[in-house]
């Protein structure tokens, strides 16, 4: 493997390009480090499944970082993504960063989201904060760490929860996810009806049950019968 210049690779699938142009682009260009962008059209549904494309995409990335976000967010300053790579730096057994993120004392994070904004719902922090899993509207990853085990596109085969699903990998391999203290705005309000990832829900405790007792998403928590093992 040819070795990865310092800098992040951004990658970004879109279906609409005026939320790209309006949020996340302008918000780029004015950042101090070194990134490019790697944005997928996909405005005519030519993909079905966000591993698979993001996967794919990863593998062309030329940075030493990969930030995978979504298409309506504005990060909050000029200096997230130096300040971002600077945490990342002093992070023990790092296995992936985001925005928001759950663990057994609930939502953490340092986002605003919606139209009118307004705040996420739980303390604000002032340094990176371990959780279980991290909310899919940004994940920042190690290029080498990522390209070994990847998005899973068996239990994530759609468009849910496949960021959620990588931190479980991740953990099982001894690595931590964390929550950084860098705000950013987020434009939409979440997933929306639970029927469209249902079954990308399930699929996950399937996979994961025999590791973990508990398993805290941002859209739900799992716990195993204590009296069954189930």
């Amino acid at each position: 493997m040819v070795k990865a210049a310092k800098g992040v690779s951004i990658i970004c699938v879109f279906n609409d390009q005026e939320k790209l142009d309006r949020l996340l682009i302008p918000n780029l260009k004015i950042q101090k480090a070194e990134y490019e962008l790697i944005a997928i059209d996909n405005r005519q549904n030519d993909f079905t499944c966000a591993a698979s494309v993001l996967n794919a995409a990863a593998g062309k990335a030329k940075y030493d970082n990969l930030m995978f976000v979504h298409q309506d967010v504005a990060l909050g300053s000029y200096t997230w993504l130096c300040d971002t790579l600077k945490d990342l730096a002093q992070l023990d057994e790092f296995g992936g960063a985001g925005a928001a993120g759950k663990n057994a004392g609930g939502l953490v994070g340092n986002v605003t989201y919606g139209n009118p904004p307004r705040k996420l719902a739980c303390p604000a922090i002032e340094a990176p904060v371990p959780v279980q899993t991290l909310d899919g509207c940004l994940l920042t990853v190690q290029r080498e760490f990522f390209l070994k085990i990847g998005f899973d596109e068996i239990t994530c085969p759609g468009w849910y929860l496949y960021v959620a699903n990588y931190c479980l990998d991740a953990a099982r391999l001894g690595r931590k996810v964390y929550v950084l203290p860098h705000a950013i705005y987020h434009e939409s309000i979440g997933l929306g009806k639970r029927r469209f990832y249902q079954k990308t829900w399930k699929n996950i405790i399937a996979r994961h049950r025999g590791n973990f007792d508990s398993i805290y998403l941002t859209v739900g928590d799992w716990k195993k019968d204590i009296t069954t093992g189930a």
